[in-house]
């Protein structure tokens, strides 16, 4: 992979490597020095560079997840470069193999994507969505992206949900600020002191007869966090038989946009999608 960084102000390459938290360890060598160029002449970690300058440093590649069988899923790709891509999972689909699910996922159609375009890159999940829910997700294609796409290098990404809840909320835009932690033994998550820190944003858009239609989002989003807060309120998303009642309806969540800043580029980057079918059903009453 080759990372191109456009130079904000006059500094030797080392300090720029340290600003934007880049590590010698994952760049190529040549003779054991890092492969650094600036305008076409390979450079040290000790010159230095000037202002509106583009500097390329190349990433060692990742080798393919031999353990993720490749399976062509037709994978939906709404925004691709050279870093990470964007796909829109279908609701039922699993993100990740597992004993139980060791196909078909979403990681299979990945490697199948990879292997045919030639990325050369293990399976990065920057967002996660839960296997009933459907919407966009952020793939890396190598781990250092994926870092500094996270919360800790302070680009996280605020993703965007609409959700079809039970009831008529008294607040009719508000945070929920309440941790969550697993049950043990169980796929179920629950409000604890002891659990991850977490905050759901929402804003209802309009009420139909006994539900209401809800904007939400997050950032760094927990397993369940948003199915685990609204039915701790008594407000459990339409379709969820883990924290509501059992149905035979799909569950009324997805992620509808993302919201970021590139981690390399800069580019702001906002995509949006239009409602699924079988959520604009549910809307209509079918």
């Amino acid at each position: 992979m080759e990372m191109i960084y456009r130079v904000k102000k006059p500094e030797t390459i080392q300090r720029f490597m340290q600003e934007n938290n880049i590590p010698s360890k994952i760049l190529e060598l040549d003779n054991n020095k890092p492969i650094i160029m600036v305008n076409g002449k390979s450079k040290a970690k000790k010159d230095t560079v000037k202002k509106n300058e583009k500097i390329h440093f190349f990433v060692k590649d990742e080798p393919f997840d031999t353990s993720v069988v490749p399976e062509d899923l037709n994978l939906s790709v709404l925004y691709e470069d050279p870093y990470f891509l964007i796909v829109n999972k279908p609701v039922g689909m699993q993100m990740m193999i597992s004993k139980a699910h060791n196909k078909s996922t979403l990681a299979n159609a990945l490697n199948y994507y990879y292997q045919q375009n030639k990325i050369q890159s293990k399976i990065h999940f920057v967002t996660k969505l839960d296997r009933e829910s459907s919407g966009l997700i952020v793939v890396a294609k190598h781990r250092f992206v994926k870092y500094l796409l996270s919360e800790q290098n302070q680009n996280a990404i605020t993703t965007y949900f609409k959700a079809i809840v039970k009831g008529k909320l008294d607040l009719k835009e508000s945070s929920i600020p309440l941790p969550i932690s697993r049950i043990e033994g169980s796929v179920q998550r629950e409000i604890s002191e002891d659990g991850v820190d977490c905050i759901t944003n929402y804003r209802v858009i309009k009420e139909i007869g006994g539900y209401s239609l809800v904007d939400v989002w997050v950032t760094n989003k927990l397993a369940h966090q948003i199915r685990v807060h609204f039915a701790y309120f008594n407000f459990p998303i339409v379709g969820d038989d883990l924290y509501g009642e059992a149905t035979d309806n799909e569950l009324m969540l997805y992620c509808y946009k993302m919201d970021f800043d590139h981690p390399i580029t800069e580019e702001h980057i906002r995509l949006e999608l239009t409602e699924p079918e079988y959520f604009k059903k549910r809307l209509q009453g079918k």
